[in-house]
């Protein structure tokens, strides 16, 4: 039977987040496993600025080094005259007591922090009075017909369809390949940022394996930040957190987002080295749902390779003349 795209059941419950201490009185999401905390979009403001605020150095923004700083990165009173606004105001920002500043100051922190588009999406996302992420539902999304045609009719490149949270939704069969084969695992398993960081294989099959982990731990960031409390997500941040120290580490870097396309290379042991370009779709609806398709330069030996696995997978193959 030729391979086809796939649709996932509705997830298992996964690992529930930590609750307070008995007798204790709960203050925004508790910290779950791992001592990551899901975001409140109060406190994630306040965390994503002292972190942004920690990267940066007097000499990279032309400001003078003065007195001793026992702790790295600018101080409150230098970020706040970069933006142009009061140290008060600024530091009402980093406590959570200022969630809504105007536009205006939003487009001057951004500057003040040297933040990329991804970095001033992220902070109108927090900072916005109506979170506009992804739906709470208990339902997975649904990835539409047309969408589900399009992968089936693509046997050479590899294409899949992925959610906010990296839960991969659909797939051809060429992706099943390149990446991992879908179909085979549970159903709240079928999620990138889960393959990254808990499944062995990725480590083998991405050649450049802390980039890729680090991309689907921001994108998840980004995912959360606008959708505080889902819980779908909440559970996979308790069980990544968990179990992978490396995803706790890339967690605290308040990274957000990343690239629509790009390069990746992916590693076989009958191949060798397979570098194929990938490119990101926006898919239209309420969902945000991004359809992902990876093609290989003619003439590559990715481009080679793609080739004998699509034409090993075409109905009849291996067929003898007689047949």
């Amino acid at each position: 039977m030729p391979a086809t795209s796939h649709r996932p059941g509705q997830p298992p419950p996964g690992v529930a987040p930590a609750g307070p201490p008995r007798g204790a009185r709960p203050r925004g999401p508790a910290p779950i496993l791992g001592g990551v905390t899901p975001p409140a979009r109060d406190s994630e403001l306040a965390h994503f600025l002292r972190a942004r605020r920690a990267r940066l150095t007097p000499e990279c923004v032309g400001l003078p080094r003065t007195g001793d700083r026992r702790l790295p990165g600018l101080r409150r009173a230098e970020v706040a005259a970069l933006a142009g606004i009061s140290p008060e105001y600024y530091t009402r920002l980093e406590q959570g007591r200022q969630r809504h500043p105007s536009p205006q100051v939003l487009d001057a922190l951004a500057a003040a922090l040297r933040l990329d588009a991804d970095g001033r999406r992220h902070l109108g996302r927090l900072t916005a009075r109506t979170p506009g992420g992804v739906a709470a539902g208990s339902e997975p999304p649904r990835v539409p017909e047309a969408v589900r045609r399009l992968l089936d009719s693509t046997p050479l490149w590899p294409a899949y369809v992925v959610s906010p949270l990296r839960d991969v939704l659909a797939w051809n069969a060429a992706a099943a390949w390149l990446i991992t084969d879908f179909a085979a695992l549970p159903a709240h398993r079928r999620n990138l940022a889960w393959f990254a960081y808990l499944d062995p294989r990725a480590r083998a099959r991405y050649a450049d394996w802390e980039t890729v982990a680090r991309g689907n731990a921001h994108r998840l960031r980004a995912a959360l930040a606008a959708a505080p409390g889902h819980p779908r997500g909440t559970r996979l941040l308790a069980e990544l957190s968990a179990a992978s120290a490396e995803f706790r580490e890339h967690w605290a870097a308040h990274e957000v987002g990343g690239p629509a396309l790009g390069r990746k290379t992916f590693t076989f042991r009958d191949h060798g080295a397979l570098t194929l370009d990938y490119t990101g779709y926006v898919v239209p609806g309420p969902d945000a749902l991004e359809l992902v398709v990876l093609t290989a330069r003619e003439g590559s030996p990715a481009h080679a390779a793609l080739l004998r696995e699509a034409a090993a997978r075409a109905p009849g193959a291996g067929a003898g003349a007689g047949a």
